[in-house]
């Protein structure tokens, strides 16, 4: 049996900004100075306090990854909102923090990235946009999100777990060595952790839908007023 004082090792998906779920989170987890906290990336954009979740997650001492999201706002913060605001609200000390998100961390026991991996290749051989954004392989890398084409996981045959976010559309996916977190809480679906040396799975609920995607907001607003 595992000694409860040991260190812990967890990887959270996709907060977009939901602080709130997200301190839930870590109080049902019962975090311990001793646990290694890591971030799967996209702590920012579409929820109610992504500057909460920003400096939550830097003074809790948690890691981080780099998501797609904070890629795109330190490509545009300087003249494109809502970066600009963002980046005003962050302060300097955040926003480096911020653009010093690794890509990618891999230990003896774990790969975590925000997206996916490249098939066939490490991710230290691969392109930064591969990292941040995969979901499926066309056998070239062109089109990474066609839904005709398969899983980037598919392509893996790793024994070495892999977590990652960024797919909310498929939600919640735990396979044989592949763990996909983002279970949408943004959408007012769930907040996801995962604990590696329990092989346990922690769910927060979304308090509410922070954001719904334009591709359905016309199918709402019919809903709500056809």
């Amino acid at each position: 049996m595992r000694n409860e004082s040991e260190p812990r090792t967890i990887f959270v998906g996709d907060v977009h900004g939901c602080r709130e779920e997200l301190e839930l989170m870590i109080k049902r987890l019962k975090v311990r100075s001793s646990d290694r906290i890591i971030m799967l990336g996209d702590l920012i954009n579409r929820g109610p306090d992504p500057v909460g979740v920003v400096r939550f997650v830097y003074e809790q001492g948690f890691e981080s990854l780099m998501g797609n999201h904070e890629d795109e706002y330190l490509r545009h913060f300087h003249g494109m909102e809502p970066y600009i605001t963002l980046h005003r609200q962050l302060g300097p000390e955040l926003h480096d923090w911020l653009s010093r998100r690794p890509l990618y961390i891999e230990t003896d026991d774990f790969i975590a990235v925000h997206a996916g991996l490249e098939p066939h290749k490490h991710p230290s051989q691969s392109a930064r946009r591969m990292l941040l954004t995969i979901r499926t392989w066309d056998g070239q890398g062109v089109n990474l999100k066609d839904p005709e084409n398969p899983p980037w996981y598919d392509y893996y045959p790793g024994t070495k777990p892999v977590f990652y976010g960024h797919w909310a559309r498929k939600g919640l996916n735990i396979r044989s060595n592949t763990y996909g977190l983002d279970s949408g809480c943004v959408y007012g679906r769930a907040l996801s952790a995962y604990i590696l040396e329990s092989h346990t799975l922690v769910q927060i609920p979304a308090l509410k839908t922070h954001y719904i995607p334009p591709s359905l907001r016309a199918k709402v607003h019919s809903h709500r007023y056809g």
